[in-house]
């Protein structure tokens, strides 16, 4: 049942499952709503046109198809639509106890009229029916409207990660003379990197996002449709796996992705992260991606100074949130 004390429309607003007509709006839509971070990250619309219709095409159809027959729908895709027209959309990715919303947004000309919390209602009952036990968001640090909303379907920040950027030809990588070597992740890696990621991350987080050994694998649905390209690299130290970070790209107009970057806490000394960083950057560097996008915990200032020291640049900051069911 939605929540009527929240937030109120006077158009009639219908929340539903995308649908391959609905093409042409998103195209328009995303761009209008997200300004801010299409401007840290790039926009690509060739690139999301090729995935909307890998998703919408005989083996995207027949796999999802299949999916949800037998309950493991991978992601639900929910579009507000008045007047005929497609006004704001959210994403829902469920999880083994969670339920991961993105891309909440609506067209700049029907805010504050309600159709924001019709979506996260809709997409938290979703949540609900699929007996997952959270729901898990992130949201502009600065969007107060946004967050107001999360607030009162009780949603409560619990992590902090800054956005910095960078291009990859202003960072002079030198030769690596130290010990430590990067090389890239084996599937025999896997116990001791996870081991690693466990030591290094807050239990909360681990909790929260579900870090588990498979987010280590590459998921199903990147195998089939391969949206992106992601690196996996490691930081060796006398045998022993001593770092972690991960790139990722999609296209030359779409910024890279350098992400989890776990290092054991007792090697933190001997500069690992910038290793680990200036090798994530030569694999996107190898795919003619321009621009650098890299996340790192608030929480983390010792990282933080090494990816300015890399001439990286903070440009946003994101709050993630979670709601508990249980």
């Amino acid at each position: 049942m939605e929540n009527r004390e929240l937030g109120k429309t006077n158009e009639k607003v219908l929340i539903r499952d995308l649908r391959k007509s609905d093409l042409s709006y998103l195209m328009d839509l995303f761009p209008k709503c997200f300004t801010k971070e299409f401007e840290i990250s790039g926009y690509d619309p060739d690139h999301m046109a090729d995935m909307f219709h890998r998703g919408f095409g005989i083996t995207g159809s027949l796999v999802l198809g299949l999916l949800r027959f037998f309950g493991k729908e991978p992601v639900k895709f929910l579009v507000a639509e008045t007047g005929g027209r497609i006004v704001g959309t959210t994403i829902v990715s469920p999880q083994e106890k969670s339920g991961f919303i993105s891309s909440v947004m609506v067209h700049p000309d029907y805010r504050r009229k309600g159709i924001a919390t019709k979506l996260m209602t809709s997409a938290l009952n979703y949540v609900r029916r699929k007996k997952k036990v959270r729901a898990v968001l992130h949201v502009d640090s600065t969007n107060a409207s946004a967050i107001s909303v999360y607030v009162k379907l009780g949603f409560k920040a619990f992590e902090h990660s800054a956005y910095f950027v960078g291009k990859t030809d202003s960072m002079h990588v030198r030769e690596n003379t130290s010990t430590v070597k990067i090389r890239r992740f084996q599937k025999e890696d896997l116990d001791q990197v996870y081991d690693l990621i466990e030591s290094s991350e807050d239990p909360n987080n681990l909790r929260i996002f579900e870090i588990t050994k498979k987010n280590l694998k590459t998921p199903f649905l990147e195998r089939i449709f391969h949206f992106g390209t992601r690196k996996q690299l490691v930081a060796v130290l006398g045998g022993k796996i001593v770092g972690y970070a991960e790139a990722a790209y999609t296209t030359p107009k779409e910024a890279g992705r350098i992400s989890s970057i776990h290092v054991n806490p007792e090697d933190r000394s001997l500069g690992i992260e910038k290793l680990l960083i200036e090798a994530a950057r030569n694999e996107i560097a190898k795919a003619r991606v321009g621009r650098i996008r890299i996340t790192v915990p608030t929480t983390n200032l010792e990282l933080m100074q090494t990816v300015n020291n890399l001439g990286f640049k903070e440009a946003l900051v994101m709050d993630a949130m979670v709601a508990e069911f249980q």
